[in-house]
């Protein structure tokens, strides 16, 4: 099973102060997640996994907006606590979750979490197994800005402990994604590139401020 590099408390904190700065001074972490929410919208009563749910960020926004049955999980017990704190019911990835919680949900959200992983053909693979037929799969990934595809905050980090390394093992521009999707058996329908600006005033990238890209897939 794919798994993200841990991190300790401290890391974690920066990169909540990170979607805190993101969201409510530039912005691009608002309409990164108010897209995930548009993208989310599905029949009444839906299950919805958020599968990476860190802290339960994009899964309460979702229950708040429609009502639905949203579940969490992630690999870090601490971010799993913070999201049931929140209301989210959240469980610990393990290796039978796949088997688990097969064809299962009607909305899958997976926001930052494909570029962390080993094998990102197969973790789509595993997804798309989770997913009811009719389901909606609603992925976010980031874009390569000039500094490179991570943040200040964690380059702070890793030069605190006299070190680097990306986080991230894997770079999409949307074509790459689109085909990788398309290979694990998605059919991406809609998406948005989330900017300093508003993302209705711009459908495609804007060279420099694409910060994240957000896309509403079917199974095919």
């Amino acid at each position: 099973m794919n798994k993200a590099s841990p991190y300790d408390s401290f890391y974690s904190k920066l990169m909540d102060l990170s979607v805190w700065i993101y969201t409510n001074i530039l912005r691009f972490g608002k309409y990164e997640n108010e897209s995930i929410i548009k993208f989310a919208a599905a029949v009444e009563n839906s299950n919805v996994l958020d599968y990476g749910c860190n802290t339960g960020r994009h899964a309460s926004s979702v229950k708040q907006a429609y009502g639905y049955n949203v579940m969490g999980a992630d690999i870090n017990p601490a971010a799993i606590s913070v999201a049931q704190r929140k209301g989210i019911p959240a469980e610990l990835i393990t290796p039978n979750f796949f088997e688990k919680y097969k064809f299962s949900f009607d909305v899958i959200i997976n926001s930052h979490v494909l570029e962390h992983v080993d094998d990102p053909k197969d973790f789509l693979v595993n997804i798309r197994g989770l997913l009811k037929e009719e389901g909606t799969f609603v992925i976010a990934i980031p874009q390569e800005r000039i500094r490179g595809d991570i943040s200040p905050l964690q380059i702070l980090y890793f030069l605190s402990r006299l070190k680097f390394e990306n986080p991230h093992k894997h770079k999409f521009s949307k074509d790459q994604l689109f085909t990788l999707l398309k290979e694990a058996g998605f059919v991406p329908e809609e998406h948005i590139f989330c900017n300093f600006i508003p993302p209705f005033l711009t459908k495609d990238r804007i060279f420099i401020t694409s910060r994240s890209l957000v896309v509403k897939c079917t199974k095919n």
